[in-house]
């Protein structure tokens, strides 16, 4: 199954969700697809950051052998990181079993891509936000937006945003309406039962913890309980309460959770990106879709660069210093030959900010 199958299946609610769904009915798009970085903001940022010496700074995104980046070596090259290479990795699949998987472990899958979703209110209305690798490289290159307007608990429209700024993913990204969710519950979900399975599942390379909970109906769910720091407390048996929010992979739903409970504790749920910690070298602003946005050019171990969008400009410009030593969360993205971190949160000395990306609420 393609990655934008997968974005297709990941927004639509299943239909045994225990918060009622309203009668089906599609997402329309606000605008016309449109490019995350316009090509004016898109140049001052590639001349500020000096392509002649660009090098991405992680080796499951792309390489450090070539003084420049490009993505054919990130598909074709066997030069490997230190990272495991699965089954997914290889052939670029969406989700599946691996060769070692049992009967008895096929209630949820080995591996799957959750596309790095972040759900959100603000100003009474829910909004989920999701990445999509459309063109199957192994790196996000479009965003979008799904947002429910009149608070009914369903997503009625959407904006779609392509990183690469090609003509191939404008087409995509434009295309994108007709992979709309037909019905999808924007409310927060909560269940409680007991844990009849407990499995690793690789997610993006990391492993998450996903439990097969019963619950007092018996009917069971799988939740995924992210980078857990204490799920080695949870056994079989193990009651659990949790909340969060229901998609569907594959033929499988599954709750992924934003808190979760057990009788032992409330567990700490980490579902951040990737992490880097550098100097900050230089930064700039730059608009996107009608925001300023801080722009950080930040030196890594062995003087390699990295790129970080920081999010808008009014949530972290009063912390930033040029020499300042920082740690930054996020996901990784694909704009033309390059790869940009999206800062989904960052650290400071005792300064801790999280990123907050939510689209414009539309006019009515």
């Amino acid at each position: 199954m393609t990655k934008k199958r997968l974005l297709l299946a990941s927004l639509i609610a299943a239909t045994c969700c225990t918060v009622p769904l309203a009668t089906s009915r599609s997402a329309n798009a606000d605008e016309s697809a449109s490019r995350f970085y316009e090509d004016d903001a898109w140049y001052d940022v590639s001349e500020w950051f000096d392509g002649n010496d660009y090098n991405p700074t992680d080796e499951a995104i792309g390489r450090w052998d070539n003084e420049t980046f490009e993505y054919a070596d990130n598909r074709s090259s066997t030069d490997r990181d230190n990272d495991r290479v699965d089954t997914r990795q290889a052939n670029n699949d969406d989700y599946g079993f691996s060769d070692r998987s049992g009967d008895d472990e096929r209630w949820f899958y080995d591996y799957y891509d959750d596309g790095s979703g972040v759900w959100s209110q603000s100003d009474g209305w829910s909004s989920y936000a999701v990445y999509d690798d459309s063109d199957d490289d192994g790196i996000y290159d479009r965003y979008v937006y799904y947002r429910d307007t009149n608070n009914d608990g369903i997503y009625d429209s959407f904006i779609s945003y392509s990183f690469d700024a090609s003509d191939d993913q404008d087409s995509q990204a434009k295309s994108s309406g007709n992979h709309e969710p037909k019905a999808m519950n924007a409310k927060l979900e909560e269940t409680s039962g007991t844990i009849e399975q407990i499995k690793q599942v690789d997610v993006r390379g990391k492993d998450h913890t996903v439990v097969q909970l019963k619950d007092r109906n018996g009917k069971s769910l799988a939740v995924d309980l992210g980078r857990t720091q204490n799920t080695t407390e949870l056994s079989k048996g193990d009651s659990l309460t949790v909340s969060g929010h229901r998609v569907k992979v594959g033929d499988k739903p599954i709750l992924i959770a934003t808190q979760a409970q057990s009788k032992a504790a409330e567990l700490a749920i980490d579902r951040s990106g990737r992490e880097y910690t550098g100097e900050v070298a230089s930064t700039r602003e730059v608009t996107v879709q009608g925001q300023q946005h801080l722009m950080a050019k930040i030196m890594t171990a062995n003087d390699k660069k990295l790129l970080v969008d920081l999010g808008p400009k009014k949530q972290v410009s009063d912390l930033l210093d040029k020499g300042q030593s920082i740690t930054v969360k996020g996901i990784p993205v694909q704009v033309k030959d390059r790869v940009v971190l999206m800062a989904q949160s960052i650290e400071l000395g005792d300064n801790h900010a999280e990123i907050k990306r939510v689209a414009t609420k539309p006019k009515n």
